[in-house]
Formats: structure tokens, C-alpha cells, sequence
């Protein structure tokens, strides 16, 4: 039985890798087609691949490049070709036999339980979580203490059974950390940055559409698919919840949120029931950032009663007193924003040595790039735009014209007019 398993498992590998290729192709070839519906394709394409091929496949890929979080086309083009290549790849080596963790990754297609859970105890990560996280968060050594320490009780048995492992308010200004923080967290977790349903709650204003968490009432359309929020965690039940900027949704949510934070889990309109109770929930907001970053920028911590304070003109105190931690972040600065780049920019340098090519870049070329378009009202968010624009890009070019190649190493500087100065050597 294992043999053929393992000759089925490499067949349709073979051939549904194919098959997404040619979609690729045909999507690529369709130059006349405005970009916002190539990139729909291609999404639709992620989707396919992600759950069509086998999870064993799938689980043996590496740790690499992320799914897009924008809507760029060329972004979701060079994603899904990288995951194409690294599957053909490990379809030429083929499965010689199922071990521990091919069964792992069966598992976790088939229960949402993540591979690093089934695989690994949690005793040692919870022990070291704020470490892991500081690998990724920068600058938020307070806010990494308050939500670990509060993790690491709750994870003791201290808590009110079935409740969730966690129920935190991030609070801050724009692009300190707090969505990264979330990522962060599943993967020191459960062993997966995926391992992350989020809700933009500024799609929930009216009071209709945020009914369609708990499902459309009967007679509406959509009422047979029942509650978009109960489905997910039904999914993926080992999860970092996150609702984002929770301060613009309607008010009739924090019902919801309450019966989440109480119990643990939620039924829908269909009477489908969400268990909370393995996955670890996450509020952000900016309200206040301005009073709490005047705050931090004075040398202050402020207390959990100076943030319920503040936080009461907003929010409804039965709602943030069933908080586990209110976490809050510091504003990003310049010295932040070096570290922030380097870390994001390893993603990069991780692409480039499967191409057997090196990249150096100087530290002027990083403070200058780091803190290009750098804005407090902002924060790190412009990062992400600056690697891609004036290093992903460019560095694709010089590949695809054949000036760059296996072997070279780049070097990255700053001319003496303040332009990027690039060599190859």
C-alpha cells in the first residue's frame, strides 16, 4: 500500500503541476487583458494549486517567499512560479517512501491542525516565544513581554477552560509591527505565518454586512453558506484570529466578540458551531496612538488602567474587560526601520542563493533605502514598496538581460550624486 501511494503521489504531482503551468502560460500570454483580471487569475491559480495537489507535495516545500499581500501582478506572477519551480523540483527527486512527516502534512490538510503542532510539543517555543517573535517584531520589546507573558499563563492551565488561548488588544499608531506581530505569533506557534485568518473590519460598517459573520438571515441570499467568521475558524481551528481596525465596524460586533472571548466558541445562523478555544484572538486599533505615542516618545509605559481609560471613549467596558493584555506598540523610528529592512529584505537574499547568486548591500545603501518615504504617520509600511521597487525589480531585469547570473554577486551602494549604485562582480 505505501509503495503504491507513493507511485500515485508522484504521478499526479507530475501531472496537476503541469496543468497549473499551462494556466500560467495562457495567463501570461493574454497581454490585451488589463492586469487587475490577470492578477484575479492568477489568485484563482494559488487557490487550484493549494488545494488540488497532494498535501504531502505541499508539505514538503520550504520555508520561502510569502503569498503576496497586494494586488500586484508581477508579484503573484514571480510567487507561484517560485512555488512551481521548487515543486518540480521535488517531483524529479520523487517520494521514495512516507515518513512521519508526509502522514503530518495528510493531517493537517485534513484538519486545519498545522503541520508544527502535529509534529512538535509547546513547551520549549513558549518558553523562548519572545525571543522567536523578537526575530521578526522590531522595536517592541514591551509589547513582546506583555503578550508572551500573558500566552505563557494562559498556556498553564490558568485560564477558564475552553476559553481561547488569548484575547489581546494591539494598540498603536499605522505600521509599527501589529500585523506582523500577528504573522509572527503563528509561526512560533504553529510552526505556519498562514496559520492566520484576518478580518479587515472596516468591511463590516453596516450593520448587514456585519451580520454576515453569524450568516444572511433566512430567505437571503448566501443563507445556506452560513457564517463567514464560524466557517473559517471551522477550517482552520489552530489559528492567530485577527480583527483589524475593529474601531470602524458596527456596533452590533461586539456581541460577537464578547460570546468569542466568553466561551470560546460561536454558532452561526445555520447553528454551525466555531470552537476558539486552540486559536489565540487579536483586536488592533490606532485610537489614542497619538496620546500613547507622546507617551512612549516621553520615556513612559503606560499602565493597564491609563489604557482602559483612554480606550473607554471608544470601546464597551464589558468588551475590554474581557481582554487577556492590552498590548501597546511604540511609534517606528529611523533606527527601527534599518532593522525592519534587513529582516524583510532576507526574503530576497533567500530567492536570489537558489539562483546560486550573491547580493551585498552597504549599510549607507540600507539607511538610505530603510528610511526612503519614511513618514510617522506610516511607519515601516513603505518597506515592503522600497525592496520591491528598487531592489527586486531591478535586480529581475539584470537576470532576465543576462547580466546578472549564477556565480556574480551583486553589490548595492549609494553614488556619489545619492542615486543606488549597482555592480556586478
Amino acid at each position: 500500500r505505501t509503495l503504491s501511494a507513493v507511485k500515485m503521489i508522484n504521478q499526479s504531482g507530475e501531472k496537476d503541476i503541469k496543468g497549473l503551468a499551462e494556466q500560467l502560460a495562457a495567463i501570461e500570454a493574454a497581454e490585451d487583458q488589463p492586469e487587475a483580471e490577470r492578477t484575479e487569475k492568477l489568485r484563482l491559480v494559488n487557490f487550484t494549486m493549494k488545494n488540488r495537489l497532494s498535501p504531502i507535495l505541499l508539505g514538503m516545500l520550504s520555508d520561502g517567499q510569502n503569498e503576496p499581500e497586494s494586488s500586484d501582478y508581477g508579484e503573484w506572477m514571480d510567487y507561484i512560479l517560485g512555488v512551481l519551480d521548487r515543486l518540480r523540483e521535488l517531483t524529479k527527486e520523487k517520494i521514495g517512501k512516507i515518513t512521519s512527516h508526509e502522514v503530518a502534512a495528510v493531517i493537517s490538510s485534513s484538519t486545519g491542525i498545522p503541520i508544527g503542532k502535529i509534529e512538535s510539543g509547546e513547551k520549549e517555543k513558549l518558553l523562548n516565544m519572545e525571543d522567536i517573535l523578537r526575530r521578526r517584531v522590531v522595536g517592541q520589546d514591551n509589547a513582546l513581554k506583555v503578550l508572551t507573558d500573558a500566552i505563557v499563563e494562559s498556556r498553564s492551565g490558568m485560564n477558564k477552560p475552553g476559553q481561547p488561548i488569548g484575547s489581546f488588544f494591539l494598540l498603536g499608531p499605522t505600521g509599527p509591527g501589529k500585523t506582523e506581530l500577528a504573522k509572527a505569533l503563528a509561526e512560533a506557534l504553529f510552526n505556519d505565518e498562514k496559520a492566520m485568518i484576518r478580518f479587515d473590519m472596516s468591511e463590516f460598517k453596516e450593520e448587514h454586512s456585519a451580520a454576515l459573520l453569524l450568516g444572511a438571515p433566512p430567505g437571503y441570499v448566501g443563507y445556506e453558506e452560513g457564517g463567514v467568521l464560524v466557517n473559517r475558524i471551522r477550517r482552520q481551528p489552530y489559528a492567530v484570529v485577527l480583527f483589524d481596525e475593529i474601531e470602524k465596524a458596527h456596533s452590533s460586533v461586539y456581541d460577537i466578540f464578547l460570546q468569542i472571548m466568553d466561551e470560546g466558541k460561536l454558532h452561526d445562523r445555520l447553528g454551525k458551531e466555531g470552537d476558539f478555544s486552540n486559536s489565540i484572538v487579536l483586536f488592533t486599533s490606532n485610537v489614542g496612538s497619538e496620546w500613547l505615542s507622546k507617551q512612549i516618545n516621553e520615556g513612559k509605559n503606560p499602565s493597564t488602567t491609563d489604557l482602559m481609560e483612554v480606550m473607554g471613549s471608544y470601546f464597551r467596558p464589558e468588551f475590554l474587560a474581557r481582554l487577556s493584555e492590552i498590548v501597546p506598540f511604540s511609534p517606528i523610528n529611523e533606527t527601527m526601520l534599518v532593522r525592519i529592512f534587513e529582516i524583510q529584505l532576507k526574503g530576497v537574499i533567500a530567492l536570489l542563493e537558489k539562483q546560486h547568486i550573491d547580493i551585498e548591500i552597504t549599510e549607507k545603501a540600507k539607511n538610505l533605502l530603510a528610511t526612503r518615504g519614511f513618514t510617522p504617520k506610516y511607519g515601516a509600511r513603505q518597506v515592503a514598496g522600497t525592496i520591491r521597487n528598487y531592489i527586486r525589480r531591478p535586480i529581475s531585469k539584470m537576470i532576465v538581460a543576462g547580466t546578472l547570473a549564477a556565480g556574480n554577486t551583486v553589490v548595492v551602494d549609494v553614488a556619489d550624486n545619492g542615486d543606488i549604485d549597482w555592480n556586478v562582480k
